[in-house]
């Protein structure tokens, strides 16, 4: 596993005072990107496509470069994370992960994004992203790149992916995924409750509304639907963001007492369908 922190350069281009004078130019972005690598700066403005980059992107780029001292303790705050890490990763995997971890200044392509880049596995790290949601201190840092390890977990013991046409077999996938990554966060963690969305009483919201989240999730694939309301800080159901990652989470310890992890990890769509109408149905029966 290698580490690339690229803030010291991020800083260096894009904060020109202490005080946080910011001059963000696209083109030099496109440079930094490129000396990270050649496919990086096409990925993310790939990524972000159909958003208003002045509206959407640039305001988030903005936030996080006018405090460049915050910028320069994210960076000393995920080497800590990273010098700390490697106890903890034995208790999913059984070598040293073979791949990339990028801290870098993005284009809100999220702030972290388990990828490849040149056929390499990676995950990148997006700054911008993790100081507009306040996750740079060290326990944040630390589940945020858990999660996405846990992607690469996914990944390697697993089939991460199936084929997905109807936006039932999407949502299905997405809610896998997530789940599968939100698990193996917890195991890497060591705390079987712990969420790095939990703030402002999200995860106790989220547990008084099992069922309604749910049902909710089960009617709209019933429909054939869109389910983005339940994943990503930008969408909300009923206010809250990222209630999917919840839901996820617990149909996957739902399936803990039939599978184990590496057979969860395995588990084809039309099993995953039903033990996801299981589970609904579960959180409606009696006590």
């Amino acid at each position: 596993m290698r580490s690339v922190n690229t803030l010291q350069n991020a800083a260096r281009l894009f904060c020109e005072t202490d005080s946080g004078r910011q001059h963000f130019d696209i083109c030099v972005w496109r440079q930094y990107a490129d000396k990270i690598h050649p496919e990086l700066a096409d990925k993310c403005e790939n990524d972000i496509k159909d958003y208003d980059f002045q509206k959407d992107v640039l305001p988030v780029i903005h936030y996080a470069l006018r405090d460049r001292q915050r910028l320069l303790r994210l960076s000393g705050i995920y080497e800590k994370v990273i010098d700390t890490m490697e106890e903890r990763l034995r208790v999913l995997f059984d070598q040293e992960p073979e791949l990339d971890i990028i801290l870098y200044l993005g284009l809100c392509s999220g702030a972290g994004w388990a990828t490849t880049l040149g056929g390499k596995s990676v995950i990148l790290l997006g700054a911008e992203k993790i100081i507009e949601l306040d996750w740079d201190n060290e326990n944040d840092m630390k589940a945020l790149i858990f999660h996405e390890l846990g992607h690469f977990w996914h990944k390697t013991f697993g089939q991460i992916t199936f084929p997905a046409s109807s936006q039932r077999e999407r949502s299905i996938l997405q809610l896998y995924q997530e789940g599968v990554a939100m698990v193996c966060e917890q195991i890497l963690y060591g705390d079987d409750d712990y969420y790095h969305q939990d703030q402002n009483g999200w995860l106790t919201w989220c547990v008084e509304h099992e069922a309604e989240i749910g049902r909710e999730f089960l009617l709209r694939l019933d429909r054939n639907a869109g389910t983005q309301d339940f994943f990503g800080d930008w969408c909300s159901f009923q206010g809250h963001s990222d209630a999917g990652y919840y839901l996820g989470c617990r149909l996957i310890k739902s399936l803990k007492s039939k599978y184990t992890l590496i057979e969860i990890a395995n588990l084809p769509y039309a099993s995953l369908w039903s033990a996801f109408k299981d589970y609904v149905l579960s959180l409606s029966e009696p006590s």
